[in-house]
């Protein structure tokens, strides 16, 4: 998977690029080269009758490589050569026979081309608008915000798809910097539609609520009201001030990763309250722990997808061991390696949608 584009940065599918000149030339002459031995061996071994029903079958090896137009013209034009050739001396009924499967081979292989071509632009098209939709819906958070620095990606559970349950955001508010990342419960569109509003239910929140507690508490009554009292969303708040502080807030959500002096860590003290929609059942309890990252500090935030990864033995990913074990590396090198490695582990396991963020505080923080 791709790095996350920049806020507000769509991004276009390359086009494949056009086969080499090798390719092309194999490709093209070996129908031609294919016609002209049969052709010299019917007319050698005067058995030109063998050999005619095979000249529909050289029409259609460009299917073999989906091949365009030219190609499928280029061995038609052989074929037929191959037909004439064989044709003089043979049975008259034989030749139109050969000649009209050329022909008939030649036009279902043009409108099967034609096909190919129109659903593969509508594919193209609809993966364009799908980025639209991503950076629209449930756009990603830039590279800084507020001297804070930020990386991201996302896996989807659906292979191919750019947007799904997991959430995440960054606004640079009066109360200074507020991270979310979140992960919508359920299945499906509906899902993508209540990530949506739950973000932007938070964003709004964000730049007016003083406390995370508040925040929880409204976006806890705002997702029982979108899902009906039969869903949740985990997440985990996060507020960084302009003195160094960092103050977190886990609604059911896994806790971060701090790495320190090239070692990750699971965040220690901060206790979990109950999800986004659930908290009636804590009596509305929201605990907030508070640490000082060192300037060389990284937090990294993951959604379940990565928390509770399995692969086929049921083995979860040791996320904490892999991370210290990249902590050589820069921080977009890290999350392209872990983002590799991730899905290595879950191939052919349980999916879920999966997110991981990692933010680097300015290096004006200092600990205490």
């Amino acid at each position: 998977m791709p790095k996350l584009p920049p806020a507000g940065h769509i991004s276009t599918v390359p086009a494949a690029p056009p086969p080499g000149n090798p390719a092309r030339l194999i490709r093209g002459t070996f129908p031609l080269a294919l016609a002209t031995v049969c052709a010299l061996l019917g007319r050698g071994l005067d058995l030109p009758q063998l050999f005619l029903p095979l000249m529909p079958a050289v029409a259609a090896l460009p299917a073999i490589w989906r091949s365009g137009g030219r190609d499928v013209l280029g061995a038609g034009a052989a074929a037929l050569g191959g037909v004439a050739v064989l044709g003089w001396g043979a049975r008259p009924g034989n030749a139109i026979a050969a000649l009209a499967g050329v022909l008939t081979v030649i036009a279902l292989i043009r409108a099967a081309a034609r096909r190919s071509r129109r659903q593969e632009s509508k594919l193209a098209r609809l993966g364009r608008l799908a980025q639209v939709t991503q950076a629209a819906v449930l756009p990603r958070p830039p590279e800084s915000v507020g001297g804070v620095r930020l990386d991201a990606r996302y896996l989807a559970a659906t292979p191919g798809a750019t947007v799904g349950g997991d959430i995440c955001g960054a606004e640079r508010t009066p109360f200074g910097v507020r991270l979310l990342i979140g992960d919508v419960s359920g299945k499906g569109l509906d899902v993508v539609a209540t990530a949506a509003e739950t973000l932007h239910i938070w964003r709004e929140l964000a730049h007016h609520e003083s406390s995370l507690a508040g925040i929880a508490l409204r976006m806890d009554t705002a997702v029982t009201r979108i899902h009906h009292h039969d869903g949740f969303v985990t997440a985990l708040l996060i507020n960084v001030y302009d003195d160094g502080r960092v103050e977190l807030l886990s609604c059911g959500h896994p806790p971060p990763l701090l790495v320190r002096d090239g070692r990750a860590t699971w965040l220690a003290g901060l206790d979990a309250t109950a999800p986004l929609g659930l908290m009636r059942m804590v009596q509305d309890r929201c605990p907030t722990a508070v640490v000082r990252p060192a300037p060389d500090d990284w937090l990294l935030l993951c959604t379940d997808g990565v928390a509770e990864c399995r692969n086929e033995a049921g083995e979860f990913y040791p996320l904490a061991e892999r991370l210290t074990a990249l902590c050589g590396r820069e921080p977009t090198a890290v999350l392209d390696a872990l983002e590799v490695d991730l899905a290595r582990h879950r191939d052919g396991g349980c999916r879920d949608d999966a997110m991981m963020l990692l933010i680097r505080p300015p290096s004006r923080q200092h600990s205490t």
